[in-house]
C-alpha cells in the first residue's frame, strides 16, 4: 500500500505539472493543437492575467505534491488549496475593478477576464469603487497568506509593529513631563514568536551613563516555526515506540534555538495479573530511554538526547535537533526580564534554553565556574561572552579582570581593555605569577576585612561608601586552558587554584576556568569539589561527561555553542544554546572604552617576577651545589630538592648547560651527565 500511495502521489504531481505546462504553452500561442488551442483561449478569456496566476498554482501544488507535501493534515490541505484559489480569483476581481471594470478588456483576454469582471461588477452595485478595490485587494493578501502558510508569522510582526508604535508617545512624553530623572536606556519590545517561546524584552534598566549602550551589540533574527515538520516528528516518535511495544503520547513540545524537546507521557501495559485478570502497568521511564539510538534512526538526527524524566515534569523530554538553528545574540538576554531580575554585577548571560527562554547566572553566587568540551565546541566564544556581558555592566573601578590566554589568539583581542590589570598573559611563568599575586591579594584583602571588621566585600566597601573612601573592586580571573599550566606545573597550579576557589569567595575574587582535556589529572577531585558550577560543552564519551557533570549527557551534545549548565543552585543540567558575539560587537565595546580609557597601568604582579628574577641567581648557586654533591642533573631532581615548578627548573637545567656543567639532554627520559667532578675530587686535587 505504501509503493501504491508513493506512485499515486508521484502521477499526481507530475500530473499537475505537465497541465502547468499545456496551460502555459496554449495561453501563449506558442502551440496549435486540438485541444492545447480552445484551452488556452477558454483560460484567457474567462481568467484574463489570472491565467497566468492558475498557472502558478498548478506548478507549485505539482511540486508541493512531489515533496510529499500531501502527508499534511486532509483538513489543513484543503484549506491551504481553498485560500491560494480564492486568492486568485481575488486578485483578478482587483485587476477588473482597478481598469475600469471594462467589458470589452475582460472579452479580450485583459485584466480578470470574464469572472474578474462578473465578481467586480457584483461588488460595485453595494460598495463605492474606493472600497470596493481596498475589500478585493486586502481579501487577495489576507487568502495569500494563509494559502502560503504566512499568516500568523504576518499577524505577529504586525501586533508587534502596533505595539512599538503605540507605546512610542507614551515614552516621549514621560521623558519630557520629567526631565530631572537621570539619563536612562528605555528598552523597545523587540518582534518575538510566540510560538517559539522566545520573551520579548519590555524593561525599562537604568544603566549607568558611563557604561556602554546596548546598541553596540546586535538584535537577534528569529527564524519561523515549522508547524508541518514538528507534528510530523511528534508522530513518527509515537509510531517508533509504539513499534517497540511501548505506548505513549507526545502531549506538548518547546523549540529552542537548536533543538525542539517533544514532551513524552508513557502509556500503560495491560498484563495478567496474579488472578488472571488484565492489569494496567505504567511505562517505565528506563524503557523510553533505552531506546535513543533506535529514536534517532528513525528521525535520522544526528544526536538525541532523551531527559528522563524533565524534573518537575510529569513527562519524558526527547531532544531532537532542528534543521535550521537560530543564533543566539547578547543584547536581547540583557535586555530581558530574568537578566534584570539579578540585580548583581556579576550577572552572565549564558544562551537559550530548550524552550527560547534566557539562561542566566550569578557569578557571585556560583562563585567560580568551570568550562570544559572538546577542540572547537564553544569554550572560547563562550569565554568571549562572558567577558563582554562582564564589561558592558561593570566600570574599571568595579570590576578587574586577569585573563590568561596560552592560546595566544583567542582572547588576545580583548588586550587593551581598562579592566584588564597589565595585559593579556600568554607565557606560562607570567601565568603562575597571577595566581601567586592573587593569593597575596587575597590575603591582603582578608587583612583589610578584619581590621575593618567586616564579613565580605559588599560590607567593606559599605563602610568605605560611608567615609568617603574609596572601596575595592571585584576581581575576575580567567584561564583559557588549563591544561598547559597543568602539565607545566601540577602542583603550584592546583594548589593555587585550590586555596583561591576555597577562601576567595568573600573577598570578591572569583575564577573561570576553562579547558579542552576534561580528564582527571587536569580536573582533579580537589579541584572539581571547589568548582560545584560547571558548563560541559560536546565532548566524546560519557567518560569525559561524568567527569564534566558526575553524570551522562555532555555526549550527546550538537556542538558549536551546545552546552549544558549545571548550576548548583539547580542541581540539574540545563541544555542551552551559549550565546555568539560578531567580530565587530566585540570590536565596538574595546573601542567604546578605549576612547575612556587612560594610560595602561602596568601589571601588579611584575614586582613578583622581578623577586623571581632575583631568587634565580641564588637557585643557581643551589642548583650547582646539587649537581655536584649528587652527580645527577634532571628536571625532577631539581623540583624535589629546590621546590620549583617545572618551568624554573627547565630553565635552570638550560642555564647549566650553558655553563658547561651538564651536558645536552639525551632523551628517552635519561638523566643529563655531569661535567664536574664532585667536590671531594676537587679537594684532592687541590691538595695533591
Amino acid at each position: 500500500m505504501a509503493y501504491l500511495d508513493r506512485f499515486g502521489r508521484d502521477a499526481l504531481g507530475l500530473g499537475l505539472l505537465v497541465l502547468a505546462a499545456l496551460s502555459l504553452i496554449g495561453m501563449t500561442s506558442l502551440s496549435q493543437g486540438s485541444l492545447i488551442t480552445p484551452w488556452g483561449l477558454l483560460l484567457k478569456r474567462g481568467l484574463g492575467l489570472g491565467g497566468y496566476g492558475l498557472v502558478l498554482f498548478l506548478a507549485y501544488l505539482g511540486g508541493w505534491v512531489l515533496r510529499g507535501g500531501t502527508a499534511t493534515a486532509p483538513v489543513k490541505l484543503l484549506k491551504r488549496i481553498l485560500a491560494l484559489e480564492g486568492a486568485l480569483f481575488a486578485w483578478m476581481t482587483w485587476l477588473s475593478i482597478m481598469e475600469g471594470l471594462d467589458l470589452e478588456r475582460a472579452e479580450a483576454g485583459l485584466d480578470g477576464g470574464i469572472i474578474g469582471w462578473g465578481l467586480g461588477t457584483l461588488t460595485a452595485r453595494v460598495l463605492p469603487v474606493p472600497l470596493n478595490a481596498l475589500l478585493w485587494f486586502l481579501l487577495w493578501i489576507g487568502l495569500a497568506l494563509i494559502g502560503l502558510g504566512l499568516w500568523k508569522r504576518a499577524t505577529t510582526a504586525f501586533k508587534a509593529w502596533v505595539e512599538r508604535e503605540w507605546q512610542r508617545p507614551t515614552q516621549s512624553t514621560a521623558l519630557s513631563e520629567k526631565p530631572a530623572f537621570p539619563p536612562t536606556e528605555r528598552v523597545s519590545p523587540s518582534p518575538s514568536s510566540g510560538a517559539e517561546g522566545i520573551p520579548v524584552a519590555i524593561v525599562s534598566a537604568t544603566r549607568d551613563p558611563r557604561l556602554p549602550p546596548l546598541s553596540l551589540l546586535t538584535q537577534e533574527e528569529t527564524n519561523g516555526i515549522d508547524e508541518e515538520r514538528i507534528l510530523a516528528v511528534a508522530r513518527k516518535i509515537e509510531q517508533t515506540l509504539a513499534e517497540f511495544g511501548i505506548p505513549a503520547q507526545v502531549v506538548g513540545y518547546r523549540r529552542g534555538p537548536t533543538v525542539t524537546q517533544f514532551a513524552v507521557e508513557p502509556g500503560y501495559i495491560e498484563r495478567p495479573g496474579p488472578d488472571g485478570q488484565p492489569m494496567r502497568q505504567k511505562v517505565r521511564v528506563s524503557q523510553i530511554s533505552a531506546l535513543s539510538r533506535d529514536l534517532a534512526l528513525a528521525l535520522a538526527a544526528e544526536r538525541l538526547r532523551i531527559e528522563a524524566p524533565v524534573p518537575g515534569r510529569s513527562y519524558v523530554g526527547i531532544e531532537v535537533p532542528n534543521t535550521t538553528t537560530t543564533p543566539v545574540r547578547l543584547r536581547p538576554i540583557l535586555e530581558s526580564e530574568a537578566f534584570q531580575r539579578l540585580r548583581s554585577p556579576l550577572a552572565l548571560a549564558l544562551g537559550r534554553d530548550v524552550s527560547g527562554q534566557p539562561v542566566v547566572a550569578d557569578l557571585e553566587r556560583m562563585p567560580h565556574l568551570l568550562i570544559a568540551g572538546t577542540t572547537g565546541s564553544g569554550k572560547s566564544v563562550c569565554l568571549a561572552s562572558l567577558i563582554t556581558c562582564l564589561v558592558m555592566n561593570n566600570t574599571p573601578e568595579q570590576l578587574r579582570l586577569a585573563i590568561m590566554d596560552p592560546k595566544m589568539v583567542e582572547l588576545a583581542r580583548f588586550d587593551g581593555l581598562p579592566h584588564i590589570l597589565g595585559r593579556v598573559e600568554t607565557e606560562i611563568e607570567r601565568m603562575l605569577a597571577v595566581l601567586r599575586w592573587a593569593l597575596n591579594e587575597m590575603d591582603q584583602r582578608y587583612r583589610l576585612f578584619e581590621a575593618a571588621r567586616a564579613r565580605d566585600l559588599n560590607a567593606y566597601n559599605a563602610k568605605q561608601t560611608r567615609k568617603n573612601q574609596p572601596g575595592l573592586p571585584r576581581i575576575v580571573i580567567i584561564i583559557d586552558e588549563l591544561a598547559d599550566l597543568m602539565m607545566s606545573a601540577p602542583d603550584q597550579t592546583e594548589h593555587s587554584l585550590v586555596r583561591l576557589a576555597q577562601l576567595a569567595r568573600a573577598t570578591g575574587i572569583h575564577l573561570v576556568i576553562a579547558t579542552q582535556r576534561p580528564s582527571t589529572d587536569v580536573l582533579t577531585g580537589l579541584i572539581k569539589a571547589n568548582f560545584p558550577a560547571r558548563i560541559a560543552f560536546a565532548v566524546a564519551s560519557s567518560v569525559d561527561s561524568r567527569v564534566i557533570l558526575d553524570a551522562n549527557g555532555a555526549e550527546s551534545l550538537l556542538g558549536r555553542g551546545d552546552m549544558l549548565f549545571l548550576n548548583p543552585e539547580v542541581g540539574s543540567p540545563i541544555r542551552a544554546q551559549g550565546v555568539i558575539l560578531k567580530d565587530s560587537e566585540i570590536n565596538r565595546v574595546v573601542a567604546y572604552w578605549h576612547r575612556l580609557a587612560d594610560e595602561p597601568e602596568e601589571a601588579p604582579w611584575e614586582a613578583l617576577l622581578q623577586e623571581e628574577e632575583n631568587e634565580d641567581d641564588d637557585l643557581l648557586e643551589q642548583a650547582i651545589a646539587l649537581v655536584r654533591r649528587t652527580q645527577r642533573a634532571s628536571a625532577s631532581l631539581l623540583q624535589r630538592r629546590l621546590r620549583v615548578g617545572y618551568p624554573r627548573a627547565a630553565r635552570l637545567l638550560d642555564e647549566l648547560e650553558a655553563m658547561g656543567i651538564v651536558g645536552p639532554a639525551q632523551g628517552g627520559g635519561r638523566e643529563r651527565e655531569v661535567l664536574i667532578p664532585p667536590e671531594d675530587e676537587d679537594q684532592d686535587a687541590d691538595t695533591g
